[in-house]
């Protein structure tokens, strides 16, 4: 097994038991203790974790995303007010790619009756807007990633490659100035790096709670993309520092 594939394995084993001993990893993949010790360092190194007397424990500072059924849930009024304002730089004829999530499928329920051109690797998104006789469903191809409605792998990334989009609305798992974006996978993280090369204006929609937290993986830098869009209630203590740093940050209406 590769080591990317074994560290990633390694990773979704943490975020469930939240602690590893060497001596069940190096059974589980059929490894030396060496190179076991090897991917923790790694990780570690990563933040992901913290390495222990014969094993590891997840960071602290780590935020678990949710599932989906939760997230849809959570600070709704704020991802509707943010999926507004994301919906309101659409212009009409515009392409859109939207990735997956909570707060990207309010936006696609604003699009469903414009005349626009959506691609995304949700598959919820796709079920939601399937049925629009305005919108052209583009859907990206890939594998599905393991308890989720998202598209993710090789397929996927090179099927992004071949479009030149308007508009593209990111999720995130949490927000840093340390980490920058973040996400659950290191899977999404590849997919959201390649959406990000295939859009003219991007945007990260974010709400209140995403900041001052990461999730697992880092996919971009805040001062790379176009602006985060987030709502006005959102605590200075986070913005400032990222407004320093040159991030554009975009409020949705209170």
């Amino acid at each position: 097994m590769l080591g990317e594939l074994r560290q990633q394995k390694l990773v979704d084993l943490l975020m469930t038991k939240k602690s590893v001993r060497i001596s069940e990893l190096r059974e589980m993949f059929d490894v030396s203790e060496e190179t076991i010790r090897r991917d923790l360092k790694k990780l570690e190194s990563d933040g992901v974790l913290k390495r222990t007397h014969g094993g590891a424990i997840l960071a602290e500072e780590v935020h678990v995303v949710p599932p989906f059924s939760q997230r849809s849930q959570q600070q709704l009024r704020e991802k509707m007010a943010l999926a507004d304002k994301a919906a309101a730089l659409v212009g009409e004829r515009a392409t859109v790619m939207l990735d997956s999530g909570s707060t990207t499928l309010e936006i696609a329920r604003r699009l469903a009756g414009r005349h626009v051109t959506v691609i995304t690797n949700d598959l919820t998104i796709a079920m939601e807007l399937s049925g629009s006789l305005h919108v052209q469903l583009i859907v990206l191809g890939g594998s599905q990633q393991k308890g989720t409605c998202t598209l993710v792998g090789p397929e996927c990334e090179e099927t992004i490659q071949r479009y030149h989009v308007d508009f593209v609305f990111l999720g995130t798992g949490g927000i840093s100035v340390k980490q920058g974006l973040t996400t659950s996978s290191s899977a999404e993280a590849i997919v959201k790096r390649a959406m990000m090369a295939a859009g003219r204006e991007v945007y990260c929609v974010a709400d209140r709670s995403k900041f001052g937290r990461a999730a697992l993986v880092s996919y971009a830098k805040p001062e790379e993309i176009t602006g985060i869009l987030t709502n006005p209630s959102v605590d200075a203590e986070w913005v400032q520092p990222l407004l320093e740093r040159g991030t554009n940050i975009v409020y949705a209406d209170a």
